[in-house]
């Protein structure tokens, strides 16, 4: 069974396998509504860990957003080296409907997992491909870490998927169910 530890500013759940789910801090419940708690049952449901930034009026601040943000970063960091996570799936709400999946700089996930990830994803949603999210967008500081090693080879697979507000409000079971199911699959690597 997982374990949860609640900190400050975050929630970790610790796991098993190669999987690591994340989500973003929030100034507000409207913000990203509802993504930290459909990563907390899916990590869960899949005994994946999780990462989840917590919901607070304080974040408004840029200096207290930007240590909660240091302070998440730290424990996804103590996953991959200390736990061996291989993938990295950061889950994020967006306004306009459908999902969207994406890497950072197009350089964050071999193409064999993003196309696992949104052929999954196209059995319940209209799945938009973005290919790249800027280094600079709001929410890539937390999967924009160095995803190679020193060979040069991709170390650890990380795919940024933005649900849209119907689908995190509405869908809440197929949202957790499929990031459960990616999950899962990614394991058996």
């Amino acid at each position: 069974m997982p374990v949860k530890i609640i900190h400050p500013d975050h929630i970790e759940i610790v796991g098993l396998g190669y999987v690591l789910l994340t989500a973003p801090h929030a100034s507000s419940p409207d913000a990203d509504l509802h993504t930290g708690q459909i990563v907390e049952e899916a990590a869960l449901t899949s005994r994946s860990f999780a990462v989840i930034g917590k919901v607070n009026k304080d974040f408004i601040d840029p200096t207290r957003l930007l240590f909660a943000q240091s302070e998440l970063r730290t424990s996804i960091e103590g996953f991959i080296t200390d736990d061996g996570i291989r993938y990295i799936l950061h889950i994020r709400g967006r306004e306009e409907p459908g999902v969207e999946v994406g890497t950072i700089a197009g350089q964050t996930c071999s193409d064999s997992t993003i196309e696992l990830v949104r052929s999954r994803l196209a059995n319940d949603f209209t799945v938009a491909a973005r290919g790249e999210y800027g280094a600079g967008e709001p929410g890539t500081k937390v999967t924009s870490h160095n995803p190679k090693d020193v060979k040069d080879a991709l170390s650890v697979d990380a795919v940024q998927i933005q649900f849209g507000h119907e689908e995190r409000q509405f869908q809440r079971e197929n949202v957790i169910r499929d990031i459960s199911e990616i999950a899962d699959i990614l394991n058996t690597r």
